[in-house]
């Protein structure tokens, strides 16, 4: 199981999940919307140089516009870049063609059935889909669960990976994992403590979402 951990704001972030394993970390930029976790390019830039080997930096971002994202994706040194807001599959088309080696993630928000159909009209267009939950006020890291039952039928249907994410804890990502079978999970507000990563509940969620598959499948209750 992937591991992504998301609003990677610091050093001592960063270092946190590379010690529980992670296979990504993202950083997020370029908001429209407040972000406790929010850093520049720059920032980003300075921390994607310490990364070790085989650590994936994705840009996380709200921007829209063409230009704008790929001189995000220069300026942070990412590989992968995570598009949260509403962004047409030419446009994405055309990032590419500006960044051939970027990996390009479309987050999808699972507000109702509608999202199955929206996974299906980016699916051409992305490397990934992320399965995510807004509000009115934040596209991501609200902290809320979604009806993972949609989530399930994206993935099952989805001819490319499928990340989950959206309000998962060590507490509730193995249940997660076993109910939609995703490529990965992705998580921020899920393992932090008094607002800050928290190491203990970090290394807590990547055990749990490692080991979801690897015992007996769960029985079914009886009708």
């Amino acid at each position: 199981m992937r591991i992504k951990f998301c609003g990677t704001a610091s050093l001592a972030d960063m270092q946190c999940a590379v010690d529980a394993g992670c296979d990504a970390v993202g950083f997020i930029m370029g908001v429209t919307h407040t972000s406790s976790d929010f850093v520049t390019p720059a920032e980003a830039a300075r921390m994607v140089h310490r990364l070790p080997p085989f650590v994936e930096p994705v840009a996380v971002t709200h921007l829209q516009e063409t230009d704008d994202l790929v001189e995000l994706v220069k300026e942070s040194r990412c590989t992968t870049l995570q598009v949260q807001d509403t962004v047409e599959p030419a446009e994405l088309d055309a990032v590419r063609d500006a960044l051939p080696y970027l990996k390009i993630v479309k987050a999808v928000h699972v507000m109702d059935a509608s999202a199955v159909g929206e996974a299906k009209r980016y699916e051409p267009y992305a490397d990934a889909l992320l399965l995510d939950t807004r509000t009115p006020e934040r596209l991501g890291g609200t902290g809320i669960p979604h009806d993972w039952n949609i989530s399930a039928i994206i993935v099952a249907q989805s001819t490319i990976p499928v990340i989950l994410a959206g309000g998962l804890t060590p507490e509730n990502v193995g249940a997660a994992i076993r109910k939609v079978r995703p490529y990965g999970v992705d998580v921020h507000t899920g393992v932090k403590k008094d607002g800050v990563r928290n190491p203990e509940r970090t290394l807590e969620f990547a055990r749990e979402a490692r080991n979801a598959l690897s015992g007996p499948p769960e029985r079914q209750a009886p009708a």
